[in-house]
C-alpha cells in the first residue's frame, strides 16, 4: 500500500489566465493562484503559488478568466534547471484536481433568501 503525504489544498484567485502549451509531455498549463492568509485592507497577506496541470486537466483551464475562485489539489513540487550558468530553484503546485469554489458568501447568507 503506498501512502502519498504530499498533498496539499489551495482556495485562491486566478491571478491571470493561464498559459498553456503543448510540449513532448503533452498539454501543460501554467498559472498564478493567490491565496489569502491572513489581516484586512492594506494589512492583508496572499501568497502567490504557481500550479501547473497536466492533459485533460490543462485543458479545462482555458476558459476560466482572471479573478475566478478556484480550489486546487495538487502536490508541492521542487525543481531545479540552469541558465547561462546560474542554478534556479522552483517550487511549484501540480494539480491533480482544480475546480470553481461555488461556496455562498457571507452577504448572500445574511440575506433572506427564498428558496
Amino acid at each position: 500500500m503506498s501512502i502519498n503525504n504530499n498533498i496539499v489544498t489551495l482556495i485562491g484567485n486566478l491571478g491571470k489566465e493561464a498559459e498553456i502549451k503543448e510540449t513532448t509531455a503533452g498539454t501543460v498549463a501554467k498559472f498564478s493562484l493567490a491565496v489569502y492568509r491572513s489581516g484586512k485592507g492594506e494589512q492583508a497577506i496572499t501568497d502567490w503559488f504557481v500550479v501547473s496541470a497536466w492533459h485533460d486537466l490543462a485543458r479545462g483551464m482555458d476558459d476560466i478568466p482572471k479573478g475566478s475562485r478556484l480550489i486546487v489539489v495538487g502536490s508541492v513540487i521542487q525543481r531545479t534547471y540552469e541558465i547561462e550558468g546560474i542554478k534556479k530553484h522552483v517550487t511549484e503546485i501540480q494539480a491533480r484536481e482544480i475546480g470553481i469554489d461555488i461556496s455562498v458568501k457571507k452577504e448572500v447568507i445574511d440575506e433572506e433568501v427564498p428558496f
